[in-house]
């Protein structure tokens, strides 16, 4: 009965070892939506980028981008440098629904044949205009990371929020002011 419990054990040691040093078990790249680190106030335009970690030949990627059309509205989508800086691509900005809050099928991918890309890198950067005061999430979904075969990369996704402030009172003009007091002497002067 010993012997049994014994080879039961050293199989399922094994086992969890196998597992634990697979390489197809662990992710392959985290992608995560960076925003500004300073105050975003109605009104302005800012930018927001999308960028990926720790990936391992990367040839393509697809994703859409959600966002609450009450506070944000999106202006533009442009091409990062994470696949652009390593060959030939073909860049699609996608679809923005100003409406309904979201920027669909945005895509990158080298063209031709060869490895896809290592390492860390921003993968769009995209243009955002703040319409009112509030919170936004800022979510990824639909996501797709493909390698230079073709075949999927395991990842995680971080998603973002940005804050909305309101506008700041602003100060009166100086020549206001000064216009001010000097209609005011003359009244005073007139009395």
């Amino acid at each position: 009965m010993k012997k049994c419990h014994a080879r039961t054990f050293c199989l399922a040691v094994a086992l969890l070892a196998a597992i634990a040093f697979c390489p197809s078990a662990a992710l392959a790249g985290t992608i995560t939506i960076e925003v500004p680190a300073g105050p975003v106030t109605v009104g302005s335009f800012f930018d927001v980028f999308v960028e990926i970690a720790d990936v391992t030949d990367l040839y393509a990627f697809e994703f859409d981008l959600g966002f609450d059309p009450l506070i944000l509205r999106a202006d533009s989508v442009t091409e990062g440098s994470f696949l652009a800086g390593s060959g030939t691509t073909s860049f699609i900005s996608g679809t923005i629904d100003n409406s309904g809050g979201s920027i669909t099928y945005i895509a990158n991918s080298l063209t031709g044949s060869g490895p896809g890309v290592t390492g860390d890198g921003s993968l769009v950067g995209i243009r955002l205009q703040a319409l009112a005061a509030g919170p936004s999430s800022l979510t990824l979904s639909e996501v797709i990371l493909l390698d230079s075969d073709l075949s999927d990369i395991g990842f995680t996704t971080r998603d973002g929020s940005i804050t909305v402030a309101g506008n700041a009172v602003p100060e009166p003009c100086t020549m206001v002011l000064l216009c001010s007091g000097l209609i005011g002497m003359a009244s005073i002067r007139r009395k």
